[in-house]
């Protein structure tokens, strides 16, 4: 009786959980669900990726379990590279029919393009599942295996394709390359073989280059590499094999070249290329570095125009070129896609006060607190305008609320210090400078006032 009585309530509250599998559309609402459906397909073909993301929204609403309409989000999000939102829909339609092939190779497909094989391992052993007799997702299942860096694991795959299907040419090779993996690298008339055979696998080609790279065979990795490079001109893979054998070399012209040709390409996943950027600016100081990631930048904000991140990293190389309006302006490209980059907010700050744009620094501040209420130090950059705008009376109460977050951080003490100071109160303001420094700040300009008695600018 109380199960019975269980889901009565439920299905009285309009709740499809217990149904979720099979789900109520009315005559009506089928119709719409059609419509949406060949609307979004139709903006689909017209590349209105956008407007078709609208229709396929529009019927998950009406049909919340919709399997096609999640796969075609995903198709969506895929073909703009959004790979997380991708695998998100992808996932969802894989829950809702996972008797679907279809689904699962999208799935493959995208976990190709993450590099994430441990996951691509689990994709195949469903479509094995559901197309046992399709040969292709044994092989690329051990291939996956083997980018893993599970050797013994992908041989053993090897072993249940040959058992199942019987031995090729294709086996052969891949049984070699794992061998190749744990000897001494490939002699010259191995290469030379590998180079004349008639290879279309460019995963292959690429595996085989890694392990010539290890070995330090670089010569014989471009070679494979360039034989890649024909099969896939457009392979941003290639390009980044490519130019980490050209550094190798010392050809750091070539290398940049196939860095740019990567860049340039959309499928090159945007992580990836932010990463390439941090590490060119990363250790010591080297303008040639600094130039290069700021053209790798540049091309970055041109192929996804509308990725906030590519456009913030653009205006941090600006800023270590010392560009600073250009930065200022890239920065405030980026907070009107998002306003939920928060070191984009403390950037722009400490641009507008370097260059004495108090009123506007003020302003951005104001705005930022309204997404950040918590973060010390956007107090901090308001009280400096305030401050540099003669409102001392609103910088004070300012600066005391960041060190009410952040009571002994010797930036805000001194900065206090400087406010009181300049309000008449020139004792107490000289003993917050002698506590900034007890703090830890040890500036000259600090050193300057104590020992001065007077505010600096």
């Amino acid at each position: 009786m109380r199960r019975g009585k269980w889901l009565l309530m439920l299905l009285l509250s309009g709740s499809t959980t217990v149904f979720a599998q099979e789900p109520v559309v009315s005559a009506m609402d089928s119709m719409a669900i059609k419509t949406l459906f060949f609307a979004g397909l139709k903006e689909k073909l017209n590349e209105n990726y956008p407007k078709a993301a609208e229709n396929f929204d529009k019927l998950l609403k009406i049909d919340p379990d919709n399997s096609a309409a999640y796969f075609e989000i995903a198709t969506l999000n895929f073909r703009q590279n959004k790979l997380m939102e991708s695998e998100m829909a992808i996932k969802k339609a894989t829950f809702l029919n996972p008797n679907n092939i279809w689904y699962w190779k999208l799935l493959a497909e995208l976990y190709k393009r993450k590099g994430d094989m441990d996951n691509l391992v689990g994709v195949f052993d469903k479509l094995i599942a559901l197309s046992p007799d399709e040969d292709s997702y044994y092989f690329d299942k051990s291939n996956a295996l083997l980018l893993a860096g599970k050797e013994e694991a992908a041989l053993k795959g090897y072993d249940v394709l040959e058992k199942k299907f019987g031995p090729s040419d294709a086996l052969t090779e891949a049984r070699q390359r794992v061998s190749m993996g744990r000897g001494d690298g490939l002699d010259k008339k191995e290469v030379e073989k590998i180079l004349a055979e008639n290879v279309s696998d460019v995963k292959s080609l690429l595996y085989t280059s890694g392990v010539l790279v290890q070995k330090k065979q670089n010569a014989e990795a471009l070679a494979v590499l360039k034989k890649a490079k024909e099969l896939e001109p457009d392979n941003f893979e290639v390009d980044l094999a490519m130019a980490d054998v050209y550094s190798a070399l010392k050809n750091n012209t070539e290398a940049h070249i196939s860095l740019k040709k990567a860049f340039g390409n959309v499928m090159m996943p945007v992580d990836q290329k932010v990463k390439i950027v941090v590490m060119l600016l990363g250790g010591k100081k080297d303008q040639l570095r600094v130039d290069a990631a700021a053209e790798l930048a540049m091309i970055a904000t041109k192929v996804h125009t509308d990725d906030p991140k590519v456009f913030a990293l653009y205006g941090d190389v600006l800023y270590q070129q010392g560009d600073l309006q250009g930065a200022l302006t890239q920065f405030k490209s980026v907070l009107k896609m998002t306003d939920q980059l928060y070191a984009v907010w403390e950037q722009m700050l400490n641009i507008q006060t370097s260059l004495g744009l108090y009123k506007e620094a003020i302003k951005t501040a104001d705005d930022a607190l309204s997404v950040y209420p918590n973060q010390a130090i956007l107090y901090y950059y308001m009280a400096l305008a305030l401050q540099n705008d003669n409102q001392n009376a609103l910088a004070l109460t300012t600066i005391k609320t960041a060190l009410q977050l952040d009571a002994e951080n010797p930036l805000y003490i001194e900065c206090y210090g400087d406010v009181l100071f300049l309000k008449g109160d020139k004792d107490l303001g000289l003993a917050q400078w002698k506590k900034a420094k007890s703090a830890g700040n040890d500036s000259e300009k600090l050193n300057k006032k104590i020992n001065e008695k007077k505010y600096i600018q």
